[in-house]
């Protein structure tokens, strides 16, 4: 049951929020979204056993190996997706935004514990990817966008809301680990899955409105602008394991952590740009849903043989 979870919330939290808006879109103004990530790190970090911490060269070159692609690669995944599909201006910016981002905070480090992955990597590929990401941003988006004006992200504000946000309800979560000397009951492992149906939810709610205004036309040029990005780090990434020989679950980690891209981060930096952003933000969302979505099935067909 928990590899499908995420995946039918996911659905359901799309069909409640085209649906019945309001409750949503009423909860999402309160900034609830952002209080779900620390209680995600939180539980992560209560069920992760840091003295089973071993890292390596191995760790190291899958750490490399993901800034090259996510951090630097990916963003001309997303230039070459808008021009290939001839994508409009504002959407283009969208995809191209969306493609220059660090990981996920928190769903990336749940589909790859669902997928019997390596979770301590994936947490730890996220918070060091997400640290190098703040200072990689504005350069690739200056070389990718060629607008020629400056991305106005303040690095220093933004590392210590990642620190509060992540590394903070991490730690606390390992220190009641061992303070309390218990495993976590069952029901606990679906609090972070919970958590990003709710996030998903209540954005959707919110973005609605622009949402519906989509002609068909264009909501397949942005779904397929979405799928060639992540589908093709998807590809890289899976290349990137077999050439290091890396085990199964840290081919996993290195997988969703690096292919999949956070949204808050995304809404920050399309304010920054000065620009108009509605288009552009819903390219965002729709990228931010078609990954969990793809990721959440294929984290569940990859946990199938390991369950027999």
């Amino acid at each position: 049951m928990q590899q499908w979870f995420l995946p039918v919330g996911l659905v359901l939290a799309i069909l409640f929020a085209l649906a019945a808006p309001d409750p949503g879109r009423a909860l999402n103004a309160t900034g609830l979204v952002t209080a779900l990530v620390p209680l995600i790190f939180l539980i992560n970090g209560y069920q992760t056993r840091l003295d089973m911490l071993s890292l390596g060269g191995r760790f190291l070159a899958v750490l490399a190996s993901g800034a090259v692609l996510g951090l630097l690669l990916s963003p001309f995944l997303g230039l070459a997706a808008a021009t290939l599909l001839g994508l409009p201006a504002a959407a283009a910016l969208g995809l191209v935004v969306m493609a220059s981002m660090p990981p996920t905070l928190s769903s990336g480090v749940i589909l790859v514990e669902n997928a019997g992955g390596h979770t301590l990597w994936a947490m730890l590929l996220t918070i060091l990817l997400n640290l190098a990401g703040i200072f990689t941003i504005p350069f690739m988006l200056d070389l990718t966008l060629e607008a020629g004006a400056e991305v106005a992200v303040a690095p220093w504000p933004l590392l210590w809301r990642l620190l509060g946000l992540v590394l903070l309800p991490f730690a606390l979560g390992g220190l009641l680990r061992r303070l309390l000397a218990r495993k976590a009951p069952g029901w606990v492992r679906y609090v972070p899955s919970s958590c990003i149906i709710l996030a998903v939810w209540m954005s959707m709610s919110a973005s609605r409105g622009t949402l519906l205004e989509l002609t068909v036309g264009a909501l397949v040029l942005i779904v397929a602008g979405s799928l060639l990005v992540h589908g093709g780090l998807l590809g890289l990434c899976a290349a990137a394991g077999r050439g290091l020989r890396l085990a199964a679950g840290e081919r996993i980690a290195l997988l969703f952590v690096v292919s999949q891209k956070t949204l808050p981060v995304a809404i920050g930096v399309l304010t920054a740009l000065n620009a108009p952003i509605a288009s552009a933000l819903v390219v965002c969302i729709i990228f931010h849903f078609l990954q969990l979505m793809v990721d959440a099935l294929l984290a569940a067909r990859l946990r199938r043989p390991a369950a027999r």
